[in-house]
């Protein structure tokens, strides 16, 4: 397992002492974590402390001059993204359980059944790891990940699920992402019958679904070349009317899954609000979630209005940069718990080692990780729990407090990104 360094103590200077005499551990609310702890990335890191700004994961360092202000914490469930990640038989060997199936085809089918059970075992993981949600959300296949996670889809139905759900019959249609707020994008295919606007995922994001040659037609009336555009290395229809006639194969394999009450909230991308107890409602939406448009980036909305200032992807994909682009300005933290790249363990772990780093109290041994002193005990309420569960109106924010939270959060990006820059020139 690779490295990870944890330090914590009273203040910058004292935490700068610390790593200047390789100690880890300690405890106080200003903390750093660094993976992979060389003698260079530890200059990296005395470098960071010197400035006293947050840093959030760029060049995998993760500062902390003091713990992020309280917030709930929400689990996000990606679907069907183009890389899909190395295969968690690391962490479910670290669970004490047998290595998945094999995953050699990249048909619907296969890439369904592998991300919903890596969104799966990611999820047992990280309430292993002591790392527990106030609300659930997904991303268009993802949310069906939520529903089994949170326990409103009973769990021995998950393999039929997860076998069945992608082999149904879908139309051959094409996705494309295209660099452009919903509003824009829906303008592409204004005179196009045969193109709609499935996914609305954030600001600087949308995708439409459609015949390959309209959709083609779609992505050529983009008169800026800097705009990003790219189909999709997977066609469903899924979240379009031109799912609509398909939709019974679907309903027969929702109509199997054994209902029950969820351990917490989960939102729905469709109606922008947790699924409802009503079964009859509740089936009913999950036959909606198909065919209408995935407002992804309204759900963050919602759920920041709500309360939540934690956003961990359960899973490998785009979830957190959707988020950041969403929340942009605004006081928040995104972690990912998958990686299409490195050993999902080691993305597991780095991802407790990013939550302890912000005041969090994940179980660092269990994961193999030093273990700094106990926190002081936050005074009041636990973070989120009353406003992220409330469909309410969000409290208010002193306009001044406000104010505050955002010029500090925007400041903090633009060191970031300044940071990040000069290190690839350097």
């Amino acid at each position: 397992m690779t490295d990870i360094l944890l330090a914590a103590a009273a203040g910058p200077g004292d935490l700068r002492a610390a790593l200047r005499a390789g100690r880890r551990g300690g405890t106080g609310p200003c903390r750093v974590a660094v993976l992979d702890p060389t003698p260079q990335r530890i200059e990296q890191a005395l470098a960071l402390i010197d400035r006293g700004e947050p840093w959030q994961g760029g060049n995998d360092l993760w500062f902390a001059p003091r713990p992020a202000p309280p917030g709930g914490t929400v689990f996000l469930f990606p679907g069907l993204d183009a890389r899909t990640g190395p295969p968690p038989d690391d962490v479910l060997r670290w669970l004490g359980r047998p290595a998945g199936p094999a995953s050699g085809s990249t048909g619907l089918a296969e890439r369904t059944r592998a991300t919903l059970r890596l969104n799966r075992v990611l999820h047992a993981a990280l309430l292993r790891a002591g790392i527990v949600p106030d609300a659930m959300a997904g991303h268009s296949a993802g949310e069906w990940s939520a529903l089994f996670a949170a326990g409103l889809f009973a769990e021995p139905a998950f393999e039929d699920f997860a076998r069945t759900m992608g082999a149904a019959p879908v139309p051959d249609v094409v996705f494309a992402a295209v660099g452009l707020p919903a509003e824009a994008a829906a303008r592409l295919a204004r005179d196009e019958p045969g193109v709609v606007l499935s996914h609305d995922n954030a600001p600087d994001q949308s995708v439409l679904c459609g015949d390959e040659d309209a959709v083609g037609r779609c992505l050529a009336r983009i008169a800026d070349p800097e705009v990003p555009r790219r189909v999709l290395p997977f066609r469903s229809g899924f979240h379009s009317p031109m799912l609509a006639p398909y939709l019974p194969g679907f309903s027969a394999v929702f109509d199997r899954v054994p209902l029950a009450r969820p351990s917490v909230p989960v939102w729905s991308a469709t109606t922008v609000a947790p699924y409802p107890d009503d079964e009859t409602e509740l089936r009913a939406l999950l036959n909606r979630h198909l065919v209408e448009p995935v407002r992804f980036r309204a759900v963050i909305e919602r759920l920041y209005r709500g309360g939540a200032r934690v956003f961990v992807q359960v899973g490998c994909g785009s979830l957190t940069r959707f988020v950041a682009a969403t929340l942009a300005g605004r006081p928040h933290r995104t972690v990912s718990a998958g990686s299409a790249t490195r050993p999902q363990l080691d993305q597991l772990r780095w991802a407790a080692a990013a939550l302890w780093a912000e005041g969090h109290a994940p179980d660092l041994p269990a994961l193999g990780l030093t273990t700094p002193a106990a926190p002081p005990p936050r005074t009041g309420p636990a973070p989120g729990i009353g406003p992220v569960l409330s469909t309410g109106p969000a409290p208010s924010t002193h306009p001044v407090a406000g104010a505050y939270e955002a010029a500090v959060a925007a400041v903090s990006a633009s060191v970031e990104t300044v940071y990040r820059t000069w290190r690839e020139r350097t």
